[in-house]
């Protein structure tokens, strides 16, 4: 074997410093997904849930990235399945460029966790003199559980090491044990830490997840435990993955929202609210809170049509030049599988810049995930790059007709697919009045009544003006109205208020067949918070062979808010698809429809 002379010390900073200076101009631009590199020198295809930390004694600076439990490449097999990296480490030097480092843990830590847990979400920070690193741990060991023999009983647990790259030694104790959410293996999901510091030297520890929303608690000085009331800062069945910081007066929460994995229909959204303390409450920019039953949330990084879909789960930091910017993960949806029989997502890792424009972050100028050549970080101190131009106006459409079910028979235009009952519908209100029925528009079960009418050739904006009759606490069942552009009875998208679990919403559903066996039919991603009444907007563009749908809402109450969206689902629907009308999911509450507008984008 050839072996090298050991070079001086100052010598080999030099080189060190050139191969910076070297990998700073490579990534002078950069297109997503980042690259990945193992140490075989392959590309690995997934950073889930990815969380990064600066070394705080390295010249010139490194980064470390941080990425869930998963599997990382197609290639690597665990004898009969994946190999799942448990918690794989990255270093780079320009934040572009990522090489591996190790595993954070050669097997699942004993006498934390389960023998089958998963240990996902990574959070690193530099305190009290060293590194900890927070995860969360699908299955605590039965020692650290209120009820023995469960897989559900998922904990906050923290491990510390001298360097961010490791080697780390859990503790053995949670730092947030299992809490019950009912009965026996009922428990709440306690899931994806985050950490935060005031200005006064407290730290603040985030964590949670669908089951049971997300809470904010006081960290002990040692960072070993939590301390004090537990608040809850994002909604239960609304939000996971919050990553709060600083930035001037305001605390910001982002969150994620609906399904992480769902291959190429994954409609994972990114959300936002700030707060003047991080115990909350963290209010969007119409003044919903985040935690309340009509759930608040500001969309921040909406799928544009473009090859990316469910971005979120992110990670919001500085450069040297002080430029913020955000990594998440992503789907690719030409690619959204490891394997279709598994069902295993792939989730690359993503960047992009980050503004604050009156108080609030726009990424990527609100276009929502890059996928040209954009212009990197800065690694080494400057001045502040030029703000990134404003995205386009809003524009001018031209009215092709408009209903206001002012008379007591239906135009012409409108027929049913599906009859429906006599006395669950009636118009001349004004207003279309319909009850909301035990039946359904998704997958196999096609038992819903529509209302449907055609609509225009090319380029259209679809509004429609509703008021759903249901208590916040509604409903054990998705009761859902609201508007539907659709081909056949699987093949649409769905823009409607959804009351469910004592969670208001505005859903934005996609459904296609037929599809590749084990594929998806039906995906689904939120827009805006409901209103007392509540308008719905699906803007159509007709892009080559496919159509991209792009949602928006708008609340009323008191005052009329902004339209709030701009999350896009693609479909090949064709120049024969109908507008249609549903009131379903559940019975025993009432739809008012009292507008529907149909007008000419230009082009």
């Amino acid at each position: 074997m050839m072996r090298f002379p050991r070079l001086p010390v100052c010598l080999a900073a030099l080189f060190l410093a050139c191969g910076a200076a070297a990998q700073s101009a490579a990534a002078s631009t950069y297109t997503n997904p980042l690259p990945l590199r193992l140490a075989d020198g392959s590309l690995a295809e997934s950073c889930a849930d990815p969380a990064l930390l600066r070394d705080r004694t390295s010249s010139p600076t490194v980064w470390y990235l941080y990425c869930t439990m998963d599997p990382v490449s197609r290639k690597e097999r665990d004898g009969a399945g994946w190999k799942f990296r448990m918690m794989p480490v990255y270093r780079s030097v320009d934040l572009v460029n990522w090489h591996f480092v190790r595993d954070s843990f050669d097997r699942r830590p004993a006498g934390l966790a389960g023998p089958k847990a998963g240990l996902w979400a990574p959070e690193p920070v530099y305190q009290n003199g060293s590194y900890y690193l927070y995860f969360t741990v699908t299955d605590v060991a039965d020692r650290h559980s209120p009820e023995k023999g469960c897989e559900a009983d998922s904990g906050i647990a923290v491990a510390t090491s001298a360097s961010p790259a490791g080697p780390w030694k859990a503790v053995e104790r949670p730092v947030v044990a299992p809490r019950r959410a009912g009965a026996g293996c009922n428990f709440q999901w306690t899931f994806d830490p985050d950490v935060v510091e005031d200005g006064q030297g407290d730290r603040w520890l985030y964590y949670g997840s669908y089951g049971g929303g997300i809470f904010v608690q006081r960290l002990s000085k040692d960072g070993l435990q939590v301390e004090g009331n537990a608040v809850r800062v994002g909604a239960a069945n609304r939000y996971e993955g919050a990553e709060v910081v600083r930035v001037g007066k305001y605390w910001y929460m982002f969150a994620s929202t609906t399904d992480c994995c769902r291959g190429p229909l994954t409609g994972y959204a990114l959300m936002v609210g700030r707060a003047t303390s991080p115990e909350g409450p963290f209010l969007d920019r119409e003044g919903n809170d985040m935690a309340a039953a009509r759930a608040g949330g500001t969309p921040v990084l909406p799928q544009n049509g473009n090859r990316w879909v469910g971005a979120g789960h992110n990670s919001v930091f500085q450069d040297a030049a002080g430029q913020w910017w955000t990594l998440y993960h992503a789907v690719d949806r030409n690619q959204g599988y490891f394997s279709v029989e598994d069902k295993l997502t792939r989730r690359p890792l993503l960047l992009d810049r980050v503004d604050w424009v009156d108080g609030w972050p726009v990424i990527n100028r609100g276009d929502g995930p890059s996928d040209r050549p954009m212009q990197g970080p800065a690694v080494t101190p400057g001045p502040l790059p030029a703000a990134l131009p404003a995205a386009p106006t809003p524009v001018a459409t031209t009215p092709l007709w408009s209903e206001r079910f002012d008379k007591a028979q239906l135009d012409a235009r409108w027929s049913w697919i599906r009859p429906r009952a006599a006395g669950s519908w009636s118009s001349g209100q004004p207003g279309l009045r319909l009850s909301t029925q035990p039946t359904d528009l998704h997958v196999d079960t096609n038992s819903a009544a529509v209302l449907a009418t055609p609509l225009p050739e090319g380029d259209l904006r679809i509004l429609a003006r509703i008021r759903l009759d249901a208590p916040l606490d509604c409903c054990e069942k998705p009761v859902q109205a609201g508007i539907v552009v659709m081909r056949d009875d699987d093949n649409y998208v769905k823009l409607v208020e959804l009351a469910h679990e004592g969670l208001r919403q505005v859903e934005f559903g996609k459904e296609l067949a037929p599809v590749a066996k084990g594929y998806p039919r039906y995906g689904n991603t939120v827009a805006g918070t409901p209103g007392e009444w509540t308008w719905l907007r699906i803007d159509i563009r007709r892009v080559g062979d496919e159509e991209h749908y792009t949602a928006w809402s708008q609340a009323e109450g008191k005052t009329k808010g902004a339209w709030v969206g701009g999350t896009t689902w693609t479909h090949r629907l064709g120049g024969k698809a109908r507008l249609g009308l549903v009131a379903m999911g559940g019975a025993g509450h009432a739809v008012t429809i009292d507008e529907v507008r149909i007008e000419r984008l230009p082009r």
